[in-house]
């Protein structure tokens, strides 16, 4: 069922249900409701998730091939990019040299 797949996207994203419902913008209580497999999830939804959280479309719908999809931007990129988002401008700055430090860095031993 898709509820167990989704139990199981959590654990892997590590958060909680609130936090994911509010990712995909849905009301934690209806999100709770398709937890619990009271509810069918609307296509909408489930396009929702495997677009915000890189999921694997026959993995949430079937439950065949692997969680994430090998297309678009890796789950590990979209977390640091959602990250970025709770910085302060001082720290964004800091986290741009850093960058900057590890692309020159890779660069030069090419």
């Amino acid at each position: 069922m898709i509820c167990d797949r989704l139990k199981i996207l959590l654990d892997e994203l590590n958060i909680s249900q609130r936090q994911f419902a509010m990712k995909i913008n849905l009301d934690a209580g209806y999100f709770s409701k398709i937890m619990r497999g009271k509810v069918n999830p609307p296509d909408r939804i489930l396009l929702l998730i495997e677009n915000v959280f890189n999921v694997n479309k026959d993995w949430l719908e079937n439950g065949q091939g692997g969680i994430f999809s090998n297309q678009g931007v890796s789950l590990a990129k979209k977390q640091v990019l959602e990250s970025i988002d709770s910085l302060s401008d001082e720290q964004v700055n800091a986290v741009s040299s850093f960058i900057k430090y590890l692309t020159e860095s890779s660069n030069s031993e090419k």
